[in-house]
């Protein structure tokens, strides 16, 4: 797609979820005589657990004893040494020599320690030169291969005798860990596959030990995980080898195995559970959800954790959207770790893929208490709780849950089938009620998905059920706001995507525009949306202009910083031939920036504030109703003409039209689906804009 085809794409982003939530990593308890072993003491789960570094430990060792002070200084012999049977001949001040040429840098250690520390020097050498290839990969998979089964034969054999395979299972445990250290040989990956790699994975995820398959899933999830820097082809490798070995439904049906006894739970329980940090669920829960979001981290992995659309398996239901779905519906309070997280795994993935979107709106699911629901009605279910207060500021992973939730909303309504869910479930009508009577947090955030829902020419419908449910007066009354009356210092898209609880502008006006675009002409509806531009004497066309006059004044400053930096940049044109395409690369990449500055800086909201001038000097182009004649006076009041309008809109037309034209067939060579309808709603948009513009 090219870079700037969709302004409203680079401008109106949603806040982004904010991953890295800390857990306890204890394992499950199945056998309690046998996991108690297994299980680990509470941490962050943010923090990688890493395999345990015996170098670095020596190293430690060797930095605390020569940071110990010591008032004999380096030759003195101390009275361990001279208390020691070995060192009876030796006189008090007589330095000790050693293999190296009398250099004494030992003082103060016991024969003990002697020992110990040529052990891990011997340890540091062995570690330093390890091979690591495919050779290493190899024999640490056979390696692993012949635990698991030595393991199986003795949990077969002496089933009623935990003691006799606890040895086994030790040490099958710190071989699932030490496999970690392969996250710093990515350029691996594609060997561990090839080695059936996965495989043994998935028959860790099986085992009966389900401390074991906390830790063999906590490993996978380091290596999948993006701070290993693996190169994209290294990762897709590993996750498609992943996916044809079944780890998936390997993961999602340890979700249902991991959560069935205590991974819900009730307010009563949690303070029991977290002094104890013993919930073996809690964490072996958290790892999973955090390997499925390592695997939406590309299109192709992405798009089939709702469905399967491959041939090498099933074709169906996952069964992860129901378990999401069923996981976020629970009440709890205060809400877990894991339902926050679960939320947001679904906007991630929601985000990610348009396959999974599509199946996300169009699938039911069975709620023992609410019987069938799809994933918008869930989505709606659980904001309508929230629509008279947000959620309380004491209780981070609430609030956190609640901002996922909307951001799942926003993120279908972009989609058709997601606009006819949105008005199947009467979603128009609870969004307005937060508009009405939310908390700031809601109302911010049901503006902007209101604005996401109306922002395509398919949102006729909902645009029309919008003015039906007295969306215009509360709209308008936004508009209107003491909020917005010095828009001049109002903070700019830039500034409000990073805010929760202010309500923007360009997304009011933004809804003002998709109204105009999408309500049949000469409907009521639309009638009524002009009919607001003409009451109390033109009032709301006045603070229209006065949005233009403060916004073209915030460009203009915008550009004289821009023009200077271009300036800047030009003198350092170089005069050799073969130093300018970098150069013109160079230029190209700042004229993006220099752009996508402009349109966070005021030029998206001029955009949005010429369209609907134009809408309304269409509109009234006979001059009937007068809208006309005082847009034309009031731009005169600052030396501005309709051709300015004009102007804007020229370049917003050029903007948004798609650099490779559309065939006659509807399809782009390379592109996907859903490149090729965005590229459409460009098309379209251009067209109308072209309209627009022969009105001014």
């Amino acid at each position: 797609m090219d870079l700037i085809f969709q302004n409203e794409t680079l401008v109106r982003q949603n806040r982004q979820p904010n991953y890295g939530v800390p857990v306890y990593l204890p394992g499950v308890l199945i056998m309690t005589d046998v996991n108690s072993i297994f299980n680990q003491s509470g941490g962050s789960a943010t923090k990688k657990r890493r395999l345990d570094d015996l170098s670095n430990l020596v190293k430690r060792y060797k930095s605390d004893l020569e940071d110990e002070p010591s008032s004999e200084g380096p030759s003195v012999v101390h009275d361990d040494f001279k208390r020691s049977g070995t060192l009876t001949d030796l006189q008090p001040d007589e330095p000790l020599e050693d293999d190296e040429g009398g250099r004494f840098f030992g003082g103060g250690l016991t024969e003990e320690q002697r020992e110990f520390l040529d052990y891990v020097e011997k340890y540091e050498d062995r570690v330093e030169d390890e091979k690591y290839d495919a050779g290493w990969v190899r024999r640490q998979i056979t390696k692993l291969n012949r635990l698991i089964q030595r393991n199986a034969q003795l949990r077969a054999k002496f089933y009623d005798k935990p003691q006799k395979f606890l040895e086994s299972e030790e040490v099958l445990d710190t071989a699932v860990k030490s496999l970690s250290v392969l996250t710093e040989h990515s350029k691996l990956y594609p060997s561990f596959v090839e080695n059936d790699g996965p495989k043994i994975f998935g028959d860790l995820f099986a085992h009966e030990n389900s401390d074991i398959v906390v830790d063999a899933v906590q490993v996978f999830e380091e290596l999948t995980d993006e701070d290993t820097k693996a190169e994209d082809v290294d990762m897709k490798f590993l996750l498609n080898g992943a996916i044809d070995a079944g780890l998936l439904d390997a993961l999602i049906t340890n979700l249902g195995r991991l959560d069935n006894s205590k991974g819900v739970r009730g307010s009563e329980e949690k303070q029991a559970d977290e002094d104890e940090n013993e919930e073996p669920e809690r964490a072996g829960v958290f790892q999973i959800l955090n390997v499925i979001e390592n695997f939406s981290a590309f299109q192709d992995t992405a798009d089939i954790l709702f469905i399967d659309n491959t041939t090498k398996r099933r074709v169906g239901d996952t069964g992860l959207l129901p378990w999401l779905l069923q996981r976020v519906l629970v009440k709890e309070k205060p809400v877990s770790q894991n339902m926050q997280y679960a939320a947001e795994v679904l906007s991630i993935i929601l985000q990610k893929s348009r396959i999974s979107r599509a199946h996300f709106c169009q699938q039911e699911y069975t709620n023992k208490e609410l019987g069938e629901l799809s994933g918008v009605d869930v989505l709606l279910r659980i904001l309508a709780g929230y629509r008279h207060i947000d959620p309380p500021v004491e209780e981070p992973e609430e609030t956190e849950m609640f901002e996922n939730v909307f951001d799942s909303l926003a993120i279908v309504v972009q989609d058709p089938v997601g606009k006819e869910k949105l008005l199947e479930y009467e979603g128009i009508d609870l969004l307005l009620l937060f508009v009405k009577n939310g908390g700031k947090h809601g109302k911010a955030r049901a503006v902007k998905v209101l604005d996401y829902a109306l922002s395509s020419g398919s949102s006729s419908q909902l645009a029309t059920d919008f003015v039906n449910n007295d969306g215009l007066p509360v709209t308008f009354k936004l508009f209107m706001s003491s909020r917005f009356a010095d828009a001049k210092n109002h903070r700019s898209v830039a500034r409000e995507k990073n805010s929760t609880s202010h309500i923007s502008l360009d997304a009011v006006l933004g809804i003002i525009a998709s109204l105009f675009r999408n309500l049949p002409d000469s409907s009521p509806q639309k009638v009524k949306l002009l009919a607001r531009f003409v009451e109390k004497n033109f009032a709301k066309l006045d603070r229209l202009l006065l949005f233009r006059d403060f916004t073209v004044e915030r460009i203009d400053r915008v550009d004289i910083i821009i023009d200077g930096e271009r300036a800047t940049f030009m003198k350092t044109k170089p005069n050799r031939n073969e130093d300018i395409e970098d150069w013109e690369a160079e230029l190209e990449a700042r004229e993006a920036e220099w752009y996508i500055q402009r349109l966070e800086d005021g030029l998206f909201r001029l955009q949005l504030i010429d369209t609907i001038i134009a809408w309304l000097v269409a509109e009234d182009d006979e001059g009937d109703l007068g809208i006309k004649d005082n847009i034309v006076k009031k731009l005169a009041e600052t030396k501005v003409t309709l051709d300015g309008v004009k102007n804007t809109l020229e370049g917003y037309r050029q903007d948004i039209v798609p650099k490779t034209p559309i065939t006659e067939k509807g399809d782009v060579d390379g592109a996907t689906e859903e490149e090729v309808e965005q590229r459409q709603e460009a098309t379209d948009l251009a067209e109308m804009l072209a309209v627009l513009i022969e009105f001014l």
